[in-house]
């Protein structure tokens, strides 16, 4: 027990004192019924030795002592007011009181027979023995009873011998006296376990404390991060989304050559570095909880054949053999897209990190479960460092940062994915040998599978339609001008609210294109509604650069559709189609 103490912090005197009156409060309640028969035994005892009058006003006394004693000692736990040093002196006191109440009864001790004093002086050390666990061996209270009850029992066996034989009655004096000396000292280890128990809860108390506080503190350094990507996020792509709607009416035009060798090179480097903001917002969306698993019946196996003939190309411009292992047709119930992002990571990641041999893609059937393996030949993941590629921005050997290599963000995603789908993920790797990451997905054999099929292109005209692009960044409104105009619409501007909602009833737009965050504390929620309620339902579309997770939740419950900067011209074009209807000619 010393060491306990010894360990950690020790509860303060007050807390000690405080846990110790919770305890005689709790024993004052049980005590009273054994005590009080035992009380009533005495005074049967001592009635027929004496007058009766006598041990039945004792009696009484002993017993309204009793009662009192468990009234207040119940109190002094609650009395916080009062200060524990008091509170412990009024315990003492009582306990004095009730041990000078039994003591009392030793006055018929000389009258009784020689075959009652042993039974008589077993009650009293029965019940000072009793005290040493219901006072917890608080000396001080310890002592208050037993002293008065039970320490003139050798004195009474000394000069009141048992029998002829004198040495007879001193002989149990002296054993008494080494009784009660006993009993002190277990009283003393009494006390000293109580203290370490006392100990020992407080400790856990800080403890727990602290690691609530550890846990709030980690709580809030997450937020943090996230609350610096959304807004590093939301920075960049609203320069970037600039960039990429006048590249987009670039590449509407009819150029060629040199110049359009420059538009597409710069429609490429935009494409990468949209991808690169697409995996911090990817993050974001998952720490907003607004990402829910869309689940069908999906055959793995056909599923698996497309991502292989998307990524063949790929594979195999980097000199890499594509190797793909699936048999028969195999359906679980799952999000397929979702299954496809992380099939996508997985190998993107593969190919990266492999400089020769091959990259493949296998399934089988183990214990009911699908197992998807993205396989490589590259050189591995150190043992040290397998258990953290698949933290957020953890790159194994770039220390440089160098942006060919990523973020360090894909595999952070797939970890999250999978924990969304329910996946477990299994990551096998030998340096300078290769990586095998596998999937296990849970089979239903039950339903009909769906088809996992790419979006056909489309090209549309939205020649005539009228545009209202909100939004308080003039270079967007410019970039989004252009690319309007480019593809036949007719663009009508507004950076607030109240200009929106003036421009709309002018011009009865077809549809409206708002940023999520405008200024001075508005938003495009508010800008959309404040358009329809003066100019009648009309199809909106939030495009923001904001990836904060409250932004999304905050998009996600007003039920608009949200984009992210930079839009790609192709999915604006979709967007567009699937508001307008059959107001486009495809």
């Amino acid at each position: 027990m010393a060491a306990v103490r010894a360990a950690g912090p020790q509860a303060p005197r007050e807390e000690v004192h405080q846990r110790l009156l919770e305890l005689l409060a709790e024993q004052s309640r049980r005590v009273p019924v054994g005590v009080g028969v035992l009380m009533v035994v005495v005074a049967w005892m001592a009635s027929r030795v004496m007058p009766p009058w006598i041990p039945a006003v004792w009696l009484l006394a002993a017993l309204a002592i009793l009662m009192v004693r468990r009234e207040w000692l119940g109190k002094l736990p609650r009395q916080t007011e009062l200060p524990t040093p008091v509170r412990v002196r009024t315990a003492i006191r009582l306990s004095l009181l009730n041990g000078t109440t039994h003591g009392l009864s030793l006055a018929a001790f000389p009258l009784l027979p020689d075959i009652e004093r042993p039974f008589f002086t077993l009650l009293l050390l029965g019940l000072s023995t009793g005290a040493v666990g219901t006072t917890a061996g608080h000396r001080k209270i310890y002592l208050a009873y037993a002293l008065p009850a039970a320490g003139t029992l050798p004195i009474w066996w000394a000069i009141h011998p048992n029998s002829p034989i004198g040495w007879y009655g001193l002989a149990l004096a002296l054993l008494i006296v080494l009784y009660l000396w006993v009993l002190y000292g277990l009283a003393h280890n009494a006390w000293h376990n109580f203290t370490d128990s006392v100990n020992m809860r407080f400790l856990d108390r800080e403890r727990a404390a602290q690691l609530t506080e550890a846990l709030a503190q980690a709580n809030q350094a997450n937020q943090a991060k996230t609350r610096f990507l959304a807004a590093a996020s939301h920075d960049l792509r609203q320069p970037l989304h600039t960039i990429g709607l006048l590249v987009a009416a670039l590449s509407l035009r009819p150029i060629e050559g040199r110049d359009r060798e420059v538009v597409d090179l710069l429609s490429q480097v935009t494409v990468a570095l949209s991808e690169q903001l697409d995996q911090l917002l990817d993050i974001s969306k998952l720490d907003a909880g607004v990402v829910a698993p869309d689940k069908k019946m999906v055959d793995l196996a056909e599923m698996l054949r497309m991502h292989h003939a998307e990524m063949r190309a790929a594979i195999e411009e980097k000199g890499l053999r594509a190797v793909i292992d699936v048999q028969g047709s195999v359906r679980c119930w799952t999000d397929p897209a979702l299954v496809l992002r992380v099939l996508r990571n997985l190998t993107e990641n593969a190919i990266k990190f492999t400089p020769q041999g091959h990259v493949a893609l296998r399934m089988r059937v183990e214990g009911g479960d699908a197992c998807i393996s993205v396989e490589d030949t590259g050189r591995g993941i150190p043992p040290a460092e397998q258990a953290m590629v698949f933290e957020e921005f953890y790159q194994v050997d770039n220390p440089e940062r160098d942006r060919s290599k990523g973020l360090g963000l894909g595999l952070s995603i797939v970890k999250r994915l999978c924990g969304l789908l329910g996946v477990t993920l299994q990551l096998h790797s030998t340096e300078g040998q290769g990586t095998r990451v596998t999937m296990r997905l849970p089979l239903d054999t039950f339903g009909a599978a769906a088809t996992v099929v790419p979006e056909p292109a489309h090209n549309w005209s939205f020649a005539g339609v009228t545009v209202l692009v909100i939004d308080d960044e003039r270079s967007v409104r410019m970039g989004m001008r252009v690319l309007l105009e480019e593809l036949g619409c007719r663009f009508v501007e507004a950076c607030s609210v109240e200009e929106a909602t003036r421009e709309a009833i002018a011009t009865k737009p077809d549809v409206i294109l708002a940023d999520m965050r405008l200024r001075n504390g508005e938003t495009g929620i508010t800008a959309i509604s404040s358009v329809t309620s003066a100019v009648g339902a009309t199809p909106a579309l939030l495009i923001s650069g904001d990836t904060a997770p409250d932004r999304l939740q905050e998009a996600n419950r007003a039920g608009i559709k949200l984009l992210h900067k930079p839009v790609a011209l192709p999915m604006l074009q979709a967007e567009l189609a699937r508001m307008l209807g059959d107001k486009v000619q495809p």
